[in-house]
Parts: C-alpha cells; sequence; structure tokens
C-alpha cells in the first residue's frame, strides 16, 4: 500500500503548504492598551502619599520623598501612552522587529500568549538575563507566524513569572 498521498492522486495546494524561503510581514501595535478606573488612580494617589509620609517620617529621607512623584509622573507618562504600530517580519534570516534583525540563533524557543484578547509570541533568548522579546499579531496571520517559526525554533509553553504576574494584577 502506497502511504505517499502526492502518489495517489492528492496535490497538496499552495495554500496547504507554507513557503518557509517566503518572508512574512505584517504591522501590530508595540504592545497592549491597559484600561484603568478611577479607583486605581485613587490607590495610586493613596500608595504614593503612604511612600511619602513613610520616607519623611520614619526614614527621615527627604531626598526619596522628593523622588517619588517624579517617579509616580514618569510612570504615568510611559504607563499612558498609545502603543505604536510597529512592523514585523519573520525571513529565513531571523526576526523583523522595526526594521533590526534579531537573528534566530539569538533565541533558544518560543511560546504563545494571549493577553486581553492580543495574540502574542514570546521569544525566549539564549543568554540567562536577556529579556525575551515580545511580537504581537492579529489572529489571521498566527498560523503562518507559528508555522515559519516553528520550523526554526521549538515551542515550549509560556508561564509567566511572580513579576510578570505582579504587573499584570497592578495593570502596568
Amino acid at each position: 500500500m502506497n502511504d505517499n498521498p502526492e502518489q495517489q492522486g492528492f496535490e497538496p495546494t499552495s495554500s496547504d503548504r507554507l513557503d518557509l524561503t517566503e518572508p512574512i510581514a505584517w504591522n501590530a501595535p508595540e504592545g497592549v492598551q491597559v484600561q484603568r478606573g478611577k479607583i486605581w488612580y485613587i490607590i495610586f494617589a493613596i500608595i504614593l502619599v503612604g511612600l511619602i509620609a513613610l520616607a519623611i517620617l520614619v526614614f527621615k529621607n527627604w531626598t526619596f520623598a522628593a523622588l517619588l512623584p517624579i517617579m509616580a509622573v514618569a510612570l504615568f507618562t510611559l504607563s499612558n501612552k498609545n502603543p505604536q504600530i510597529i512592523n514585523y517580519a519573520i525571513s529565513p534570516k531571523g526576526v523583523y522587529i522595526a526594521d533590526v534583525l534579531h537573528d534566530f540563533s539569538e533565541f533558544r524557543a518560543f511560546g504563545l500568549s494571549n493577553e486581553n484578547n492580543q495574540h502574542s509570541i514570546i521569544l525566549l533568548p539564549v543568554k540567562r538575563f536577556s529579556p525575551g522579546l515580545t511580537i504581537y499579531f492579529s489572529e489571521a496571520e498566527g498560523e503562518k507566524i507559528v508555522d515559519m517559526l516553528g520550523a526554526r525554533l521549538p515551542m515550549q509553553e509560556i508561564k509567566p513569572d511572580a513579576l510578570e504576574k505582579l504587573i499584570r494584577l497592578i495593570k502596568l
């Protein structure tokens, strides 16, 4: 019996095969926009005032007390910024993020994530203390992107660490 589908008269169409030599390019936001309610801002202000009082009354550290509002303004400025649209591409050479090439040899594996209905791939670096790269994409491009990466890198389950869980909990 012949198990080869092509010899049995089945011809795969171009949609059945992915050409791994052709680059895949798409545009997506650089991150996920988090919505915060008024209660979040009230709690943040209470914690900030508490930390300032603690710095002044307990630690007698006026420098840290003056630095706290500056850090709060910087945090608000960065966290309320709308994510920019970034050009992404995957080619046989590697992954392009905003026209910067990241060779596949920089990564040991990748994993899938879905945060606030925004699909993403996290590329895990070979270097121990390097941060992972997150690539966002729409559901329509997802299968091609995962197939292209899967041909070059192993896929593994991604579990958020304690710091990432905390950041998601406090909506930063």
